[in-house]
């Protein structure tokens, strides 16, 4: 196992890099049940589990650690983690896929970072990135143990949804559910949020994201005049 490196100053910094690109990257974060990991955390340790879907996955974590003021850790593969150390400072450590006895270990360490109230452990069952259309999600047991291990924490279930349309960047959609009673619950309970998204997307209705979205093509100022130039 890697472990996280308390580093809560350079933490703060890779979190605004990847704000920063989130921002540049993404045409906008919509985010549906944000009140149910806001009170979670405010009451006790939360122990988060999502599907998988793309890079920005990770991005989006540290936009939700720093706008609610979480603290954050973020169960990763070594290998990945390894390939971007610096994620170490904002709270990443790794599952070493190829020794058998790492995932006792993991999951030991997991369950003891859930001590304290705004402490998150955010984990993705599915091991790797899988498309969010796939059925089943395919998740591991993992999760599971973790949850047994710590009863005190709070168990929510994150569905991440990317959309692209009329914009050059993909927006960004997750839906945090209500606290489950039980694991054995989480593939029905993200399988629920990803119909969800579906259907806010389909209402035409879309909650507002967390920035100012960039002009599609041919709007704004300099759309504008390119339009008249035309006619």
């Amino acid at each position: 196992m890697i472990a996280e490196e308390s580093a809560p100053r350079r933490g703060r910094f890779v979190r605004w890099v990847m704000r920063r690109k989130a921002r540049r990257g993404l045409a906008a974060v919509r985010v549906l049940g944000l009140t149910h990991l806001a009170a979670a955390a405010r009451a006790g340790p939360v122990l988060v589990c999502g599907n998988h879907v793309a890079f920005w996955d990770g991005f989006l974590i540290a936009l939700f650690t720093d706008l609610l003021g979480l603290d954050t850790r973020v169960l990763m593969r070594a290998p990945q983690l390894r390939a971007a150390p610096l994620l170490r400072w904002a709270g990443c450590f790794g599952l070493e896929p190829d020794d058998p006895k790492d995932g006792a270990r993991v999951i030991r360490h997991a369950a003891g970072l859930l001590d304290r109230p705004g402490r998150v452990v955010w984990v993705f069952p599915q091991g790797a990135q899988r498309p969010q259309w796939v059925r089943p999600l395919g998740l591991s047991r993992g999760f599971e143990l973790i949850a047994r291990r710590a009863p005190q924490a709070t168990l929510l279930p994150l569905s991440l949804h990317y959309e692209v349309g009329e914009r050059e960047q993909p927006e960004a959609w997750a839906c945090f559910g209500p606290p489950l009673r039980s694991p054995a619950l989480l593939e029905e309970s993200i399988t629920a949020g990803l119909q969800q998204v579906q259907q806010r997307l389909s209402s035409g209705a879309p909650p507002a994201g967390l920035w100012p979205e960039p002009a599609r093509l041919g709007e704004g100022p300099a759309g504008r005049l390119l339009a008249r130039l035309l006619r």
